[in-house]
């Protein structure tokens, strides 16, 4: 579905939509180790874990007042901000991002009942430019610098965190606490100092010990897009490096 308030502009003028941002919020999240995953399970489990998990997401999306933009895969993607409420947006995804955390503890592995699924979920908060692309199935899609950052803050996450950039950690410091990663070098932005939410939903402390003893490594970076991610792409992502 399009954003409502895109709606009356596709309608006005059908040609070409382009908002450009000052500040949006994106989100991503995907599942840890979904690639053993998908290749231990038959179609039909699989399929029915990704629903249950895309559902509870979606309802998590909506209670917030964001927006979701996509899924590739086991990813997902939503923004904040974009629609002219932009007060609070960086909070509205910050515990959208929490809530999903607790909701995914909720949802088990077939045939592994004490097993539940983990995500890893990251935030980047700046400028972006929007529209709506293509004629059949329209799309509302975000591009922009703060768009591969954002993505970039999930993959280089750990699992049931948020992990998200200096600029998102500005706007929420008043409203929540933060763990400093540190400055790491952050493939196709340099180096980067990131940080950790400090919840009690989240294992920050056990993902802190990890990275500082080097157990955690750097998720392979993927580019973010509105295509669905190629069989080699999923498979370069080093499963080793996402349990």
């Amino acid at each position: 579905m399009l954003p409502e308030h895109v709606i009356p502009k596709l309608r006005d003028n059908p040609s070409l939509i382009v908002e450009e941002h000052q500040e949006v919020s994106i989100l991503f999240a995907d599942i840890v180790g979904f690639t053993t995953l998908s290749a231990s399970m038959p179609n039909m489990e699989l399929l029915d874990l990704l629903n249950q998990f895309f559902m509870e997401f979606d309802e998590i999306c909506d209670h917030h007042g964001c927006y979701k933009v996509q899924t590739i895969g086991d990813a997902y993607m939503a923004s904040a901000g974009h629609d002219g409420r932009t007060e609070g947006h960086c909070q509205r995804m910050m515990n959208m991002a929490l809530d999903m955390i607790d909701a995914v503890r909720k949802i088990y592995l077939p045939k592994q009942k004490d097993t539940h699924l983990r995500v890893r979920i990251g935030i980047h908060t700046g400028k972006a430019l929007a529209g709506v692309i293509g004629r059949k199935m329209p799309r509302y899609c975000f591009f922009g610098d703060t768009v591969n950052t954002a993505s970039r803050m999930e993959s280089n996450g750990f699992p049931m965190c948020v992990h998200v950039s200096e600029d998102t950690m500005g706007r929420l410091k008043n409203d929540f606490e933060f763990q400093r990663v540190g400055t790491r070098q952050i493939k196709g932005k340099g180096l980067m100092t990131t940080y950790l939410v400090k919840d009690p939903r989240c294992p920050w402390q056990e993902a802190m010990a990890k990275h500082a003893q080097g157990e955690l490594q750097n998720v392979p970076s993927r580019e973010p897009s509105c295509e669905p991610r190629s069989e080699a792409a999923e498979s370069e992502d080093g499963e080793s490096a996402r349990q």
